[in-house]
C-alpha cells in the first residue's frame, strides 16, 4: 500500500458531513450496541432496525482488517450496504441521517480499536432484489483494493476433438504376430572359494592363566502394572441453545472479539472477557479484568472460581451451563 495512513489519533480530524456534536455522548467508546440512532421519523413498515444495521457493520470491520507493508492494522474505509427493496424503501426517508450515524459509529469504532484507515468512513446504501425482507448484505473495501466482489468462475476447457479411426474388416486383417519373450541370460558360472585353514597360534608358557570373569546376574522382572498416564480433563460449556463447546487442559477464551475460542456477540461483553482453565484436577473460570465482570450462578466473581457441574457463567446478557465430564 502507497497510500497515507491516518492514525488512530488523525480519525477524529477527517471532515465526516453531517455529524452532530451531540453523537460523540452517545457514543460508547467501545462498541456501537450503546449508540442512540436519532431516526424520528423512520417507517416502522422495515422489519430491518437501525441498530441490527450498526452491528452487522461492527461485524465487517473485525473481519476485514488487513496488515500493511509496515506491519499495521488497516480498517476498511468504504462499506457498500445492499438491501432489499422494501426496506430500503421503508428507510428511505432517514436514509441520509442513518448514512451519518454509520460512518461516525464506524469511525469511533476504528479510532477505540486503534486500527487504522487510508481514507475518510464512506457508507452506501444499495438496492438488490434478491434479498428477502430484513435481510442485508455488506461489502468492504480499502482505497486503492477493488472492491471484495466473487471472481467469475473459470470456464471449463474446450473438449478436444478425437479422430475417428476406421474399423478394420475382419477378414481383410492381418492377424496379430506374437513374439516370443527373450530368454533370460545365463547366469555365469559360480568361481569356487578356496578353504583357508585357520592359524593355530600357540600358547606361550610363561602366561599367567586367563581370568574367568562370573556371569551377570540375571535381570528381575517385575509383574506390577507400570502407572497409566493422567486421564485428560474433559468437560463443556453449552448456551442456551445447545451449542457445546469442549473444554479440556488448555485454556478456553471467550470474549467479543473474533480471536477467542468462544465469540460472544453481546454489547455487554468486552474483546477479551474471561477464560475457562485447569488447575489442581479441575476447571476454573478467570475473569481477565473485564469491563462488566463475570458472574457464576449470578455471584459476580473476583478473579477465578472452581466450577461444579451444572454451575451457570453469565458474561453479559450470555449464559453458559458447565459440564463436567
Amino acid at each position: 500500500m502507497n497510500h497515507r495512513v491516518l492514525t488512530r489519533h488523525q480519525i477524529s480530524d477527517v471532515p465526516w458531513g453531517n455529524r452532530s456534536p451531540q453523537l460523540d455522548e452517545s457514543l460508547s467508546c467501545r462498541t456501537i450496541f450503546h449508540m442512540v440512532f436519532r431516526l424520528p421519523g423512520r417507517n416502522q413498515s422495515s422489519t430491518l432496525r437501525p441498530l441490527e444495521i450498526g452491528r452487522r457493520l461492527l461485524r465487517a470491520i473485525d473481519d476485514n482488517i488487513d496488515i500493511d507493508v509496515k506491519g499495521r492494522r488497516v480498517a476498511p474505509d468504504s462499506y457498500r450496504i445492499a438491501l432489499s427493496t422494501a426496506d430500503r424503501s421503508a428507510l428511505a426517508d432517514d436514509e441520509s441521517a442513518l448514512i451519518d450515524e454509520l460512518a461516525a459509529a464506524a469511525t469511533s469504532y476504528i479510532r477505540d480499536e486503534g486500527l487504522n484507515v487510508l481514507a475518510a468512513i464512506k457508507v452506501t446504501f444499495t438496492t438488490d432484489a434478491s434479498l428477502d425482507m430484513g435481510r442485508l448484505a455488506i461489502t468492504t473495501a480499502i482505497s486503492g483494493q477493488p472492491i471484495n466482489d466473487d471472481p467469475p468462475a473459470p470456464s471449463a476447457p474446450a473438449p478436444q476433438p478425437v479422430a475417428d479411426t476406421p474399423a478394420k474388416d475382419p477378414a481383410t486383417a492381418e492377424p496379430a504376430v506374437t513374439e516370443e519373450p527373450p530368454a533370460p541370460p545365463e547366469a555365469p558360472a559360480a568361481t569356487p572359494i578356496p578353504s583357508v585353514e585357520p592359524e593355530v597360534i600357540p600358547a606361550p608358557a610363561d602366561l599367567p592363566p586367563p581370568v574367568v570373569t562370573p556371569a551377570p546376574e540375571p535381570l528381575t522382572i517385575s509383574d506390577a502394572p507400570q502407572p497409566t498416564p493422567a486421564r485428560a480433563a474433559l468437560g463443556a460449556i453449552v448456551q442456551r441453545d445447545g451449542t457445546r463447546h469442549p473444554v479440556g487442559n488448555a485454556p478456553l477464551a471467550m470474549g467479543r472479539a473474533t480471536s477467542n475460542n468462544v465469540q460472544i456477540s453481546d454489547g455487554q461483553a468486552s474483546r477479551h472477557h474471561a477464560e475457562i482453565r485447569y488447575e489442581n484436577g479441575r476447571h476454573i473460570v478467570a475473569d481477565l479484568n473485564s469491563t462488566n465482570g463475570t458472574l457464576v450462578n449470578d455471584q459476580r466473581i473476583n478473579g477465578s472460581q472452581p466450577l461444579n457441574h451444572g454451575d451457570i457463567i453469565t458474561i453479559g446478557s450470555t449464559e453458559f451451563r458447565y459440564e463436567a465430564s
